[in-house]
């Protein structure tokens, strides 16, 4: 099935009719790129394709994993992972409960997510607007990941192999779907449920998990969220203490699968396995996420993780038509 994109652009200035024309030029040819009718991507590496995972193939090993951001908390989960010298995986959303586009030069995101490949962490896709694949059709699925290919690809100039699925849920025809996409289905043995009641049962529900095993016969990934203040400044480092003086290594969730980084990405135009070290970002800009205030409430925080979006809130200042005649669209920002 051929993707076309087609320009819905009002512009009310010279410079933002310069930008649609030039993102709409981008996106075109990124729609014939990830044109899911061509033959399936290549598998690489030993990760299994399609299938959820849920447990480290590694002993000793603790992944922590981050849901749902970047957000205005990642900034300094960032700084703190790396104050402790600590490598984790992000897998982000790319426009949730209006949180701001990841690819939208004024939402802050996209310097965020490069910091992320610059300080070694990993990087996986959490579909666009984090709606529920089992209750979507394949063509919503097939909208979700690839708008968010779409623009992680601007950021970072590949797309992501590892994938993790809204509330887990992705079954049947959705992971058979994953498959042919290419990509590996990384769930979760550890729950913290850190975005419930404040996090106040978080520490003891780690803990406990880790203490109750040897790291000599044991690993684990752990789900938390950088979208949520008590994550960020209360918990995080929590995880690292305690895993840490139990005797785990703190490690992306690629590493506790055995999966060498070489294999966390592919080529958006051959598919073929692609090394980022080897590609050419963009430094990281000192632009941080807009917001009105330092903090946000954990009703807010938590809509953030909870949104149900469908298809037709995917924002995008293209309209994307398929074959089956399904449309998105969305006016582009006026210009301020």
């Amino acid at each position: 099935m051929a993707y076309r994109a087609s320009a819905q652009i009002q512009p009310q200035c010279k410079d933002e009719l310069a930008l649609a024309l030039f993102v709409v030029l981008q996106l075109d040819m990124l729609f014939v790129i990830l044109d899911f009718a061509a033959p399936k991507r290549p598998t690489f590496g030993n990760v299994p394709y399609g299938v959820g995972i849920s447990h480290c193939s590694v002993t000793g090993k603790v992944a922590l994993t981050f849901d749902d951001g970047p957000y205005i908390y990642t900034t300094e989960l960032l700084d703190l992972l790396k104050q402790n010298n600590v490598r984790a995986s992000f897998f982000v959303v790319g426009n949730n409960a209006g949180k701001g586009r990841i690819n939208d030069p004024s939402s802050g995101y996209a310097p965020i997510i490069q910091r992320m490949i610059a300080d070694g962490h990993q990087v996986g896709s959490h579909t666009w607007s984090h709606q529920d694949l089992n209750a979507a059709t394949r063509e919503q699925r097939r909208a979700q990941i690839i708008h968010n290919e779409i623009a992680l690809n601007s950021i970072l100039g590949v797309i992501p192999t590892y994938f993790r699925p809204p509330y887990t849920r992705c079954a049947g025809e959705c992971l058979d779907d994953l498959k042919s996409w290419g990509y590996h289905v990384v769930n979760y043995d550890i729950d913290t449920r850190d975005w419930q009641d404040g996090g106040v049962k978080a520490k003891s529900t780690y803990q406990t998990i880790l203490s109750e095993h040897s790291a000599a016969s044991s690993a684990w990934i752990s789900l938390a969220h950088d979208v949520e203040d008590f994550t960020v400044h209360h918990f995080a480092q929590f995880m690292i203490d305690t895993a840490r003086r139990l005797g785990y290594e703190l490690v992306p969730v690629g590493t506790c699968l055995g999966d060498p980084p070489e294999n966390w990405y592919r080529d958006p135009i051959t598919g073929q396995a692609r090394d980022v070290a080897n590609v050419a970002i963009p430094l990281p800009s000192k632009e941080q996420p807009k917001s009105s205030s330092t903090s946000t409430s954990s009703s807010q925080t938590t809509s953030l993780r909870g949104s149900t979006s469908t298809s037709s809130q995917i924002s995008s200042i293209v309209t994307v038509k398929t074959s089956t005649s399904e449309t998105q669209t969305v006016a582009p920002k006026p210009c301020s």
